[in-house]
């Protein structure tokens, strides 16, 4: 929070003293501070603040020229506007160019900081978002640098195994030993990368048809020998009886860049089997290539995690950038994609569609007298209520504020539309049991039908939203379709 910045715009000092030194620098944000429209956007364009409290009657600019500025600008700087002159137009052209809050003074400390916080943690969301590109870049290029490894360490590591499971690979390079030497038992050895801690990882004694896997901690002298020498060891020791035949012993180093990461053994009686220099070349030349393969198997599971991870990442990116993060419902941007095929597909078949830009009545209330947190739980609400309303192939969009887009495509006629229209009002009216409140609310609705009342997305959503105010003109709790509209005077047709 130390390092979040936040410009306050206000043509009057008191103001911008009261909301610096009362509210924000105690609640640990650094605070600019501008009292005109040209020194506001000068600040937000060099400073960068995560935060703008702006004004919207100032000097110079006002708020809403600011905001236009900074638009033009490329800046999407988060924004509460903080005005005396509030008025219906105001908020909507203000909340059309990106303000995320709307208060009229006198304001109340405690929503106003909600607003703060609510605003700052959008900010913080978005730069998570950020961080998670560059993680993803940096990841595309680790992976496509360890996948070069890979295909270069797997057409050496062929000739020893084909697998790729590391405990597979284990006991194949310790069948390989006992084939090669022909000895009565055989063993790998592998220091942990975690642990650093030596451990036998695969086995095979005198008469077992294959190798096994274990993982216990290593106590052989030759082989701790040959884990510190870096070199191959050759002992002939006593059994654990006098008269047992000495047991010679063939260890060998497996190294990755001159480091000894473990170590192939293989034992045997002295007089059935004692090892040769031919033993050692053939055991060390294996273990070589054992090395190779068991580096490989490692890499493709380290691959695989970081494409696991990669997946991930790239699913939580797309989520962000196609879905609103407060009700998880389609963004504007995946409207807009939807609305686009729905629009060509209608052309083809001849078929109509509907697009409703829906309003809640007096949500402004609900946020001021019960706090932001449940006016987010009622959005939230309304949103699976309108999709479990409406059909599957129906959109429902979050535009933003308590407005909801809604696509219906593929309908055979047009009354379809005002049907839906009357559902989403009555199932709107049901109470709402939030956060121990019963709340109670409705909604006024915009129509816009294809191909009546517009042949492309921006004229049907233009034409919804010029039907919602009407709607809210004669009443709220209503619906309105754009065509029956009289062209001239703007109200219901006869």
């Amino acid at each position: 929070m130390a390092e979040e910045k936040i410009l306050i715009v206000d043509d009057d000092n008191r103001n911008i003293e009261f909301l610096r030194d009362s509210l924000l620098v105690p609640a640990g944000y650094t605070a600019l501070c501008a009292t005109d429209g040209e020194e506001a956007l000068h600040l937000a364009l060099t400073e960068e603040p995560d935060l703008i409290l702006l004004d919207q009657q100032m000097p110079k600019m006002d708020g809403l020229e600011v905001l236009e500025a900074l638009k033009q600008a490329g800046r999407e700087i988060p924004t509460i506007l903080v005005t005396a002159y509030g008025s219906e137009s105001v908020a909507v052209q203000a909340f059309r160019l990106g303000v995320r809050d709307y208060f009229l003074k006198p304001f109340k400390v405690r929503r106003i900081m909600e607003a703060v916080e609510k605003s700052l943690a959008e900010a913080r969301l978005r730069r998570e978002k950020e961080r998670l590109a560059e993680r993803l870049e940096l990841v595309n290029r680790q992976l496509e640098q360890r996948l070069r490894e890979l295909n270069i360490l797997y057409g050496v590591s062929k000739s020893v195994t084909s697998l790729l499971d590391p405990n597979e690979v284990l006991i194949r390079i310790v069948e390989a030993t006992t084939r090669i030497t022909g000895a009565e038992e055989t063993s790998l050895f592998l220091l942990d990368e975690e642990t650093q801690d030596l451990q036998l990882r695969a086995v095979q004694g005198v008469g077992d048809q294959r190798a096994h896997e274990v993982r216990e901690s290593a106590g052989d002298a030759i082989v701790r020998q040959v884990m510190t020498s870096g070199e191959v060891a050759t002992i002939q020791s006593p059994r654990s009886r006098k008269t047992d035949p000495l047991l010679a012993t063939l260890a060998v180093p497996l190294k990755v860049r001159e480091r000894t990461v473990g170590v192939l053994r293989a034992s045997s009686a002295e007089a059935m089997k004692p090892f040769n220099d031919n033993d050692r070349y053939l055991l060390s030349a294996l273990a070589d290539y054992a090395t190779i393969a068991i580096e490989n198997a490692r890499l493709y599971e380290a691959v695989q995690q970081e494409l696991a991870e990669r997946k991930r990442a790239e699913e939580t990116i797309r989520q962000l950038a196609y879905h609103d993060t407060l009700t998880g419902l389609p963004n504007r941007t995946l409207f807009n994609d939807r609305l686009g095929v729905a629009l060509a597909q209608a052309r083809r078949h001849k078929l109509k569609l509907a697009v409703m830009l829906l309003d809640l009545d007096h949500f402004k209330d609900v946020n001021d007298s019960l706090g932001h947190s449940v006016g987010d739980q009622l959005l939230q609400a309304v949103g699976e209520r309108l999709v479990n309303l409406l059909r599957e192939s129906d959109t429902v969009c979050r535009m933003g504020g308590d407005e909801f887009l809604l696509l219906l495509p593929e309908m055979a006629k047009a009354e379809y539309a005002g049907k839906a229209a009357e559902r989403i009002l009555e199932v709107i009216r049901e109470p709402f049991s939030l956060a121990n409140h019963k709340l109670r609310i409705t909604t006024s609705l915009g129509i816009a039908l294809y191909p009546d009342d517009g042949g492309d997305g921006d004229t049907l959503v233009k034409n919804a939203d010029v039907a919602m105010y009407v709607a809210k003109d004669k009443g709220r709790d209503r619906y309105q379709v754009y065509g029956s509209l009289d062209r001239q005077s703007g109200s219901p047709g006869a």
